[in-house]
């Protein structure tokens, strides 16, 4: 069994600080992401095989049609319909 720390989930799940935290309070147990170990006074770790498998979760979810669907809006990344202007 392996801990680890909060660069290397951030690194594995692709997930910032805020994103990690808040997805730990998702109201879906089978969506929520897992909480960390506390292995010191002010530090705290996750163990790697729980965050492997909500990964693989998020995968599965993808694959069978499941994940959340976009919120319609265009984000970042993400252009939108191209609109175009007569002159």
């Amino acid at each position: 069994m392996k801990l680890l720390r909060r660069p290397v989930v951030r690194g594995k799940s692709g997930l910032n600080d805020g994103q990690i935290y808040q997805k730990m309070k998702d109201p879906d147990p089978a969506k929520r992401f897992p909480a960390p170990v506390k292995i010191g006074a002010r530090s705290v770790a996750w163990v790697e095989s729980e965050v492997d498998d909500w990964i693989a979760a998020r995968i599965r979810e993808r694959d069978s049609g499941e994940a959340i669907p976009n919120s319609g809006g265009p984000g970042r990344g993400h252009k939108g319909p191209r609109q175009v202007v007569a002159a």
